[in-house]
């Protein structure tokens, strides 16, 4: 496979055909508990909260799509199985808990949100190969947790449906800077600051 350079990509970003995925940017991960633990120290010390406020703040100022995939686990649901086991051991995301509630100012009623997903690949199961071809999406950039889960999953999925995909770095985070850096590698990544002088200009 082959991953388009950064310039590449910001040599042809249209903003019409633009989107800002965020994947579980949910309490889960960013309030308290066992995978708030596991990804603290990187995600503190990359200030990805901050980070992506800031670029969602001047994404839809700009008129570029806001796409949230949040993961919800429902034991009614037919899929609940098929859910990552991790989560269903430790009672993560569970629906009509404060562990699926959206992170404090990352939601707006003008995003989409991604249904039906069930996978560490916010694809599977859910609408959002339909979502981001409906609003005629070309171009995402990639925020959110994990890393080296649903991020690479994600990007992996979305490029081999013919998708343009960047990994925005100091707005994802994982265990450690090393395994941070190791997908990093594997494909397309700007940083926060550049992304938003690009939504700007």
């Amino acid at each position: 496979m082959v991953v388009l350079t950064q310039t590449v990509f910001l040599q042809n970003i249209q903003k019409k055909n633009t989107a800002i995925l965020l994947i579980e940017f949910q309490k889960t991960w960013t309030e308290k508990g066992i995978f708030r633990k596991i990804i603290k120290k990187e995600y503190e010390q990359r200030n990805v909260l901050s980070n992506t406020k800031k670029i969602i703040t001047e994404a839809r100022k700009e008129g570029i799509t806001v796409i949230q995939a949040p993961l919800i686990l429902d034991k009614q649901d037919k899929n609940y199985k098929k859910t990552p086991f991790p989560a269903r051991l430790l009672k993560r995301f569970t629906k009509g808990t404060w562990k699926v509630e959206f992170t404090d100012g990352i939601y707006e009623k003008t995003d989409i949100v991604v249904q039906g997903r069930y996978g560490f690949d916010a694809c599977e199961g859910s609408d959002l190969e339909q979502l981001l071809r409906q609003n005629g999406i070309k171009t995402i950039f990639v925020c959110g947790f994990t890393t080296d889960h649903c991020i690479k999953e994600t990007i992996n999925s979305l490029i081999s449906k013919g998708f343009d995909c960047i990994m925005v770095s100091d707005c994802t985070a994982t265990k450690n800077n090393k395994l941070q850096k190791k997908i990093e590698n594997e494909f397309a990544v700007i940083m926060s600051k550049r992304l938003i002088e690009k939504i700007k200009g």
